[in-house]
């Protein structure tokens, strides 16, 4: 069994806001609209801010599909904030703030959760399980490389990190096909199914592997020395796993290092393998258990990120104490990283300004 979570957030970091409509438009409708016609099922994972903007249209067919059994709906952050670099009370507000939207349109609870960038500590779990929600969605690797329980002491590499340096142009053509082996090789550390994660409260993680996601926007993306049949033969052995769980964008809008996606490409790869689809939530357990440390997916599992630039410093202390409405829109990690539009951390500032003004009148 294998699953698709596909992640939906109109705060992109490097989408103007004036694109708004036509990301709606070329990638949301019609990749949910191709998977519902194909009867794939996925999971969506879409902010309350994102729900709040999309059209009618699309709501119905999203609860439509809802209906059916075909889309499962994940819980998250109102405004796409880092959760460990938020207060506990934050951090309970902004996730009862997506789920009160979500009742609102979709007439449903979601019971699974997906940490915006799988930003996530050990006490997350517990305010999670305290809000009902029986499964987070967690990176991979981070549970694999929690075993480090000091990290400033132990220094590691992401297998594919040559890959992530080819897509930014640096050393591009060597560093593609020597990452390609390296890829291949990360593979090999992937393991099926759910497993147990271990924080102030126990919780079932659903685990979403880099090297997987990788794999296939290569492949689809027809990039040198990859195409479907490749990837087939590299995926085909790795059972109950997510086979794609990154952003919806990637299908129709976003170039992925400069090529746009087919949805159509990856439904034929599921149809054309004979991959049995079901919802993030019902894959199985595995017999596995880990500690998972305070990380999330980027490519050192730090938050470095959303942290250390001089801007995200500002913006990230002036939040501390921030609350009310304008609080969560300078809580938005797009403002922050990855390679964020100036319009977009402005945002965040001018949240932090009219919230300050508020409180002052």
């Amino acid at each position: 069994m294998r699953s698709l979570i596909f992640h939906a957030n109109l705060q992109y970091a490097e989408i103007p806001k004036k694109e708004m409509e036509r990301v709606i438009n070329k990638s949301y409708k019609p990749t949910i609209s191709a998977l519902l016609k194909r009867d794939v099922p996925f999971a969506l994972n879409i902010t309350g801010f994102t729900l709040s903007h999309i059209p009618r249209d699309l709501i119905k067919e999203i609860k439509d599909g809802i209906e059916s059994g075909l889309i499962e709906i994940t819980g998250t952050s109102y405004s796409h904030a880092i959760l460990p670099l938020l207060s506990l009370n934050r951090v309970k507000e902004q996730v009862e703030r997506d789920a009160k939207i979500k009742e609102e349109l979709l007439e449903i609870k979601p019971i699974s959760f997906w940490p915006p960038e799988l930003a996530y500590d050990p006490i997350l779990p517990a305010i999670l399980k305290d809000l009902k929600f029986e499964h987070v969605f967690v990176d991979g690797e981070a549970l694999l490389f929690s075993k480090y329980m000091n990290t400033a002491i132990k220094n590691f590499e992401v297998p594919y990190i040559r890959l992530i340096k080819a897509s930014r142009g640096e050393r591009k053509y060597l560093n593609y096909f020597l990452g390609l082996h390296k890829l291949k090789r990360s593979l090999s550390y992937v393991f099926g199914g759910k497993a147990l994660v271990k924080g102030v409260k126990k919780i079932v993680g659903i685990p979403v592997w880099q090297p997987i996601n990788i794999t296939i926007l290569l492949s689809l993306g027809h990039f040198p020395l990859m195409n479907e049949k490749k990837a087939a033969r590299w995926l085909n052995p790795i059972k109950d796993v997510m086979l794609y769980g990154t952003d919806i964008e990637f299908f129709g809008y976003m170039p992925f290092a400069g090529k746009v996606l087919k949805i159509s490409a990856l439904i034929d790869f599921i149809k054309n393998n004979n991959m049995k689809m079901v919802l993030p939530s019902r894959l199985p357990m595995s017999e596995r258990k880990f500690y998972l440390k305070t990380s999330s997916w980027a490519p050192d599992k730090s938050l470095r990120i959303w942290r250390e630039d001089e801007d995200n410093r500002r913006l990230n202390m002036l939040t501390q104490n921030a609350r009310g409405e304008y609080a969560f829109m300078a809580e938005n990690s797009d403002a922050r990283g990855w390679e964020s539009i100036p319009e977009r951390r402005l945002d965040a500032f001018r949240a932090i300004y009219e919230e300050w003004r508020r409180e002052n009148e």
